[in-house]
């Protein structure tokens, strides 16, 4: 499979999407993944997430992680990066930048908010260790 062309390329690529999947492993082995929104900054991926969800249990035994982040329509392309999650207090105003990538800032600020005030909130930083990439666009699977 074609690999994106070089470094700015991922970046665009990271920066045009806006849900990731999160993989992080159960107290039995499975993996659990679930859809997560992220931002990307100076190589960390920023996710917000409850307090009680699986993957902060799962990221509190086991920092490992994988993230895999996919267009599913042509030309299908596609970052599967693998590290280290850390759980860390929240920042709401990152919490806010996260959302305003799907929703307009007015109703990301006011479902932060929300969320906080009903959930309670942790971001995670998630420092890939290394990134595989796939662009389609580039040419068919080797």
């Amino acid at each position: 499979m074609p690999p994106m062309k070089d470094d700015a390329a991922v970046e665009a690529f990271l920066q045009e999407e806006t849900i990731a999947v999160l993989s992080t492993h159960n107290r039995d082995g499975t993996i659990h993944a679930a859809p997560i929104l992220f931002l990307y900054e100076d190589g960390v991926f920023h996710l917000g997430t409850q307090i009680g969800a699986q993957r902060v249990a799962n990221l509190q035994r086991n920092q490992t992680a994988t993230l895999l982040i996919e267009r599913r329509q042509d030309p299908f392309k596609l970052v599967i990066a693998y590290g280290r999650a850390e759980i860390v207090d929240d920042d709401f105003e990152r919490r806010v930048q996260i959302l305003e990538r799907l929703y307009p800032e007015e109703g990301s600020r006011a479902f932060a908010a929300q969320m906080r005030d009903q959930f309670g909130l942790v971001s995670i930083e998630f420092r890939p260790d290394r990134m595989v990439t796939v662009d389609y666009s580039r040419g068919g699977a080797e």
